[in-house]
């Protein structure tokens, strides 16, 4: 478990709460559609339905756009050496 938590908590390991959050999601969107469908408080709830599905389109336009940087970064990364070079000058204008 804490090997688990250590991960979540490195800088970019929310990505691995993508499937949970989207399975959240996806179950508030189903309750909002049945709710409305079995007219409690039915504008509410197909606005919230609405909103939810924006949300699980965002979330999947973000994990797409996601692997598209991670795999551009491997393909950068295997491609270039990994050799330490400094690329700063010390020059100064007067």
């Amino acid at each position: 478990m804490t090997s688990f938590m250590s991960q979540i908590l490195e800088p970019g390991g929310g990505v691995m709460l993508l499937p949970f959050v989207r399975t959240v999601i996806a179950f508030l969107l189903l309750l909002c559609l049945t709710a409305a469908l079995f007219d409690v408080a039915r504008i509410h709830m197909l606005i919230l339905s609405f909103l939810s599905g924006g949300l699980l389109l965002s979330l999947s336009f973000f994990e797409q756009e996601y692997k598209k940087v991670r795999r551009a970064a491997n393909s950068q990364a295997a491609v270039a050496p990994t050799t330490s070079t400094s690329s700063t000058s010390n020059n100064k204008s007067d």
